[in-house]
Formats: structure tokens, C-alpha cells, sequence
């Protein structure tokens, strides 16, 4: 009789364990894709033109001045020493969290899909590093080769694709199929600087940023701004763009 109880409460035990298995939670699954991006560019919701504001003013705040390997935008990390130029998406995220952007790290956007907490309409993935920052969105489908005012860009190199991130604080749709973008950027020369460059999406990815004629040059270049390349001897491109905010979403 003991012998049968026992036979019975392993059995028991056995279906328990399989029932314990078979309930554990499926591996999260991505957001839904994000509304066809067109050509033309949209104006941005109005939180998203509040962040660029932000943006626009650090760069005329800072005013070229260096900034140190600790600096303001570093402090949200734990202060962190990044190293000179090196706090590029420290300064994205920096920006966002001043514009109160509803943000995670990228490690806990899984949780949250499988949760069924789809990430908002404006939303920023928390990293301070490009290669922190690219894969979530990544796993929330809102990259792209179209660029839009606020959007993430981020720059490749060679073999590196995640070398470096800036916001796309304007941009424009010329004739030819190409945009002049105008971009504000965290730790080039370790301090915020301006560019203007032609972005080419019809191009081959490495030869996709293209210098602005200089007939078309309006700016005065200096340790704030410039045209074109952003270091001497690099051959920077354009990977994707990160969208925090997906145009044509109608919540927005």
C-alpha cells in the first residue's frame, strides 16, 4: 500500500512539473511594424519639436566649449567616465529624459512587449551607447532609411555599425531624391556640434552622405558647425535612422 501511495505521488509530482513547464511564458514576440514611411517628410507632434528645442539650445549653450570626459550628459549613467568623445548617446538620451520621453533600456523591452505594454507612440530606448541603443529599436520595428526632424541617425564605419548617434534636427527634401539634413551631435571633438550633409538613401550605404555644393554653402563654418565630413580620414555613412516617434500614427 505504501509502496502504490508512493508510485502515485510521483506521478503526481511528474504531471506537476510538466503543467509548470508547458505554462512557462512564450520568448516575447516584436511590436507590431509601424505605419509605411513615405518620401516626404511630416512635421513632428509636438513633444518631439519640444526635444529638438532642447536640442537646439545645448548646442547654442555649450557654444563649442569642451566638455570634459564627465559632463551633464553623463550624469544620468551613474556619471560615468566615458572617455573623451565618447558620450555621443549619452547626450541622445540626456535630451530625451530633459523632454520627458517615456524611455527603457533595451534589456527590458522584451518584458514589457510580453507584458502586452506596447511601447507609446513617442518612445526612446535608454542606452549610452549606439550598439545599446540601435538593437531595441531594432526589436520594436522602427528603423529607417527615410529621415524625419527628430529621428536617431545613426553612423557606421567600415566593419563598425554602431560607431556614433546624433538627432536629425532638420531636414529637407530636395529635387533630386536626396535630403539635406542638418544634425546636432553629442561628442564630436568632445563638445556639440552642428553638420549639414546630403543624405543620398538611393546610394550605395558607404557612399551615402554627400558634401553640400559649396554654391549652396550659406553657413560659416567654425568649432560649432560645419559642412560635410565629420573627422578627417573617416568614411562615415549613414546606417539607419531611429525613430522615436513613427509619422502617420494616428494616437499621436
Amino acid at each position: 500500500m505504501k509502496r502504490a501511495f508512493a508510485l502515485l505521488l510521483s506521478l503526481l509530482l511528474l504531471l506537476s512539473a510538466s503543467s509548470a513547464l508547458a505554462a512557462k511564458k512564450p520568448k516575447a514576440t516584436p511590436t507590431p511594424l509601424p505605419a509605411e514611411i513615405g518620401t516626404e517628410l511630416a512635421e513632428p507632434p509636438e513633444q518631439i519639436q519640444r526635444l529638438l528645442d532642447i536640442v537646439y539650445n545645448e548646442w547654442v549653450t555649450v557654444n563649442g566649449k569642451d566638455q570634459g570626459v564627465k559632463n551633464k550628459y553623463t550624469t544620468w549613467f551613474n556619471n560615468y567616465n566615458w572617455g573623451k568623445n565618447s558620450w555621443c548617446a549619452g547626450f541622445v538620451t540626456w535630451c530625451m529624459l530633459e523632454a520627458e520621453i517615456p524611455q527603457v533600456p533595451q534589456d527590458e523591452l522584451a518584458e514589457l512587449c510580453e507584458e502586452g505594454s506596447a511601447p507609446a507612440p513617442i518612445y526612446h530606448v535608454k542606452g549610452s551607447a549606439p550598439k545599446k541603443m540601435a538593437p531595441g529599436y531594432l526589436y520594436m520595428h522602427r528603423t529607417s532609411a527615410i529621415p524625419q526632424k527628430g529621428f536617431i541617425v545613426l553612423y557606421g564605419e567600415k566593419s563598425n555599425k554602431y560607431i556614433h548617434v546624433g538627432f536629425v534636427y532638420d531636414a529637407e527634401l530636395l529635387p533630386d531624391g536626396k535630403y539635406r539634413l542638418t544634425c546636432i551631435e553629442g561628442a564630436m571633438k568632445n563638445t556639440v556640434r552642428m553638420f549639414i550633409y546630403d543624405y543620398d538613401p538611393s546610394a550605395v550605404r558607404e557612399k551615402n552622405i554627400v558634401l553640400v555644393p559649396k554654391e549652396e554653402r550659406s553657413g560659416e563654418e567654425s568649432k560649432i558647425f560645419t559642412y560635410g565630413n565629420h573627422k578627417k580620414g573617416t568614411s562615415w555613412y549613414v546606417n539607419c535612422f531611429l525613430m522615436p516617434w513613427v509619422p502617420g500614427d494616428a494616437s499621436l
